[in-house]
């Protein structure tokens, strides 16, 4: 399933499996399984959970993410969990957050 659209959320109660992409800005806040990658702002809320490869011009986690994780500006909230390597032109990492996995700050936090 690929699903494009406008700005919107995924709430709390939604399993996702599949692909997302769009130029819009993304609130998820359920579990998502596949490849995730907008053209704005992706915020992975404290609940939710992404199993595959995140992609957004910012991506603020404070959730759950398997996977890799590209933006130009990435934020690693002290809720945060990821395992996976993460690519960015600034990265923010807060006290508490975890993160298993390596760090590339050059290119234009693109995935690889």
């Amino acid at each position: 399933m690929t699903i494009r659209s406008t700005d919107g959320v995924l709430g709390t109660s939604l399993l996702v499996r599949g692909t997302i992409s769009g130029a819009a800005d993304l609130r998820l806040d359920g579990r998502f399984e596949g490849e995730l990658a907008v053209d704005g702002r992706l915020v992975v809320g404290a609940a939710a959970t992404v199993a595959g490869p995140v992609r957004g011009v910012s991506v603020e986690v404070l959730g759950e993410v398997l996977g890799p994780v590209a933006g130009q500006e990435v934020l690693l909230r002290p809720s945060a969990r990821v395992e996976g390597d993460v690519r960015a032109l600034a990265l923010t990492i807060d006290d508490g957050a975890m993160l298993e996995g390596l760090i590339e700050m050059s290119g234009d936090g693109s995935a690889s």
